[in-house]
């Protein structure tokens, strides 16, 4: 809503126009609050009261896509998708992207890994070694990115659709007892309802929304406006989305083929309306090379993007489910934390995060990924999914004991 001023008005038109304004404000922050789907009650409420009070505002909120935004990952299903169709492969990369080391005392390299999936698995390990490595998997987010040169991201995109294939897997959350939907080993990825309610509830109640990803920024991009935004829209309303500009991700610099011209990603999609809506023939224009754009977009790379792309200032709520979200996490004045239970590394770094925290509230919301995917309301809940599960279920309630131990989880 748009209010003209004039810049000069008698004082009882200026008195006016401050009122009116201060009446449509108390009446945005008066608008109840009421979100959809298996939150845990408590977290639930908090949350409601927490964007009732700052709504109408424009306040920016930040969150990440895979096993955030999405149960599991869409990045990683794409390339599972490519490497099945024979187009990425052991046998087609670059060696300067894919070095030969050793893990664990074995040699790793393209020649001795059974396929590129492979490769990528052991990859993401390759500096664990460090005793103060804290940022292990970010050289292999890029590689996902960099081994798809010199595609254009219209000769992906088809396999990101393959590899989402309408949400399919959540039909996962039904019972323990299915087998995973997954596409060449890769579990398949699907929306988290809760979240695309969020995201309807908080555009809806003048927030700002924006999608921060280590997974290609193309086809993340791909995800938010073909799949969610028609998500969110049936929900709460046809004139609301995500903006293409507002997902940020991994990219790699490209050459246009009409020009030569090397072209950055954050660019062109405020430049170029067709590059920006994803109109293929505009996008067969463009080609990866292999060298990633700064600052990559994970760890730090989140949080430095956010600065330059989004704000200075510390943004009002992000989310996120890894340690590859909580430096931008911290710097947030309210986090969400999508808290997968199989995933007991990722929480005790959390607590440790937590406990040198920048001011502000947590919301700690628990989650399955694996077997009986999606939120877990309660303990009842969990008990009840996992039931057929045992050795699961021990394995989710130590994760459960351990935060409620160290203070970060209550009311379960």
């Amino acid at each position: 809503m748009k209010i003209a001023l004039r810049s000069r008005c008698n004082p009882v038109t200026g008195f006016l126009t401050g009122l009116m304004l201060c009446l449509f404000a108390t009446t945005v922050l008066a608008q109840p609050i009421t979100l959809q789907g298996n939150w845990n009650p408590a977290v639930k409420a908090r949350l409601e009261k927490l964007i009732a009070a700052n709504a109408g505002q424009g306040k920016i909120c930040v969150f990440d896509f895979d096993n955030t935004t999405l149960c599991r990952d869409i990045g990683e299903a794409t390339m599972a998708a490519l490497n099945e169709a024979g187009i990425l492969t052991k046998d087609k990369h670059y060696k300067c992207v894919d070095p030969d080391f050793v893990l664990d005392g074995k040699k790793i390299s393209m020649a001795t890994v059974e396929n590129l999936p492979t490769y990528y698995e052991d990859f993401l390990s390759a500096t664990k070694h460090h005793a103060m490595e804290s940022t292990p998997y970010e050289n292999g987010y890029g590689w996902v990115v960099q081994i798809m040169t010199p595609m254009s991201p219209a000769d992906w995109l088809p396999y990101t659709e393959k590899a989402f294939s309408d949400g399919i897997s959540e039909k996962d959350t039904k019972s323990a007892e299915l087998k995973e939907t997954k596409i060449n080993g890769y579990r398949m990825p699907f929306f988290y309802p809760e979240m695309v309610d969020l995201y309807g509830v908080l555009l809806k109640n003048g927030y700002k929304v924006y999608i921060s990803s280590a997974s290609n920024v193309h086809t993340v991009r791909w995800m938010v406006l073909k799949k969610l935004n028609p998500r969110i829209q049936a929900l709460h309303g046809k004139d609301l989305a995500i903006p293409p500009e507002n997902v940020i991700g991994i990219s790699c610099l490209m050459t246009d083929d009409r020009t030569g011209k090397l072209c950055k990603d954050p660019y062109l999609v405020r430049e170029n309306e067709k590059y920006a809506n994803l109109d293929k023939e505009e996008l067969s224009h463009f080609h990866l090379t292999a060298q990633i754009c700064h600052p990559m977009n994970g760890y730090y790379g989140k949080l430095a993007n956010i600065m330059k792309y989004i704000t200075v200032a510390r943004p009002f709520l992000i989310g996120g489910d890894s340690s590859n979200d909580l430096p931008m996490m911290n710097y947030s004045e309210n986090r969400i934390w999508v808290t997968r239970l199989e995933k007991m590394g990722y929480q005790k770094t959390l607590v440790k995060v937590m406990k040198n925290a920048l001011p502000g509230e947590w919301f700690i919301q628990p989650t399955l990924y694996k077997k009986a995917p999606g939120f877990v309301s309660s303990q009842a809940d969990l008990d009840k999914r996992l039931a057929i599960k045992p050795k699961k279920l021990a394995k989710a309630n130590a994760v459960i004991k351990f935060l409620e131990q160290n203070g970060a989880l209550s009311s379960f």
